[in-house]
């Protein structure tokens, strides 16, 4: 497994040193035309390489190398996320050479081909440094104006559902905060301490009864009996004298 994927990263450094000796006089923004050609053929065995390789044995290499070097291991995963859609390769499509499909883009080289997939046709962009190293391969499926317009129609469709998803979402949180009151109101009667009896008014004291001065001194009696009756114009045989009490009368009749 270790030459599979080993053999990659050869394939894609085959013509690096014939490539850096043959771009010595090339201008500094232009590409030398046996470079084009060199670096065209090299990404076409390349890409042609890679896509030769199954996703098993592809996910093995990497599970199986993980100092794996960066570009292979791009490449692989590039391949795995698109060969299902894609199928299988058939061949370059279309007349391409080197002068149409190498580019010097802000110092680094982008091979664009075309090629025919089973499925359906792709672009593949493999991207070198200025050092003419690779740094990454790229698919691009190439849809129909029907399918970009289904594609559209679907993401719009969605857009439209998530929009008014939250909407009512939105609304039915809205109307419930009519609840909010009457529950802090329960909250709070809940949470409130229990109210204390107050306690029982004290029995009111019985009022003071004046007791009766009883005088059993029998001349007094007899005197003050004396006095009523000659008051009253009467006998001492008309009443009797049972209790003799203090007034508080300051005056007399």
């Amino acid at each position: 497994m270790k030459k599979t994927w080993k053999k990659l990263g050869s394939l894609a450094a085959a013509g690096i040193l014939a490539l850096s000796l043959a771009g010595c006089g090339a201008e500094k923004e232009s590409i030398n035309q046996k470079v084009q050609q060199n670096l065209f053929d090299s990404s076409v065995s390349t890409m042609e390489t890679l896509v030769s390789y199954d996703n098993a044995s592809m996910e093995q290499a990497i599970e199986e190398n993980p100092n794996m070097d960066d570009f292979t291991k791009a490449a692989f995963t590039s391949w795995i996320d698109n060969s299902e859609e894609l199928g299988a390769y058939l061949g370059m499509k279309g007349e391409q050479t080197a002068e149409n499909t190498v580019k010097l883009d802000s110092h680094k080289y982008v091979v664009t081909l075309k090629a025919e997939f089973e499925n359906r046709d792709a672009v593949v962009e493999l991207v070198y440094d200025s050092k003419l190293t690779p740094e990454s391969v790229g698919f691009s499926p190439n849809y129909t104006m029907g399918e970009k317009m289904q594609s559209a129609a679907v993401n719009t469709v969605i857009g439209i559902a998530i929009v008014f998803f939250i909407l009512l979402f939105l609304s039915f949180v809205i109307s419930l905060m009519k609840y909010i009151p009457k529950l802090e109101a329960a909250l709070t009667k809940k949470n409130a301490p229990a109210p204390t009896k107050a306690p029982a008014p004290a029995p009111a004291a019985p009022a003071p009864v004046e007791e009766e001065e009883l005088v059993d001194d029998g001349e007094l009696v007899a005197v003050i009996a004396a006095a009523i009756a000659a008051a009253e114009g009467t006998s001492t045989d008309g009443f009797v004298v049972r209790s003799i009490r203090k007034s508080n009368k300051r005056t007399w009749r």
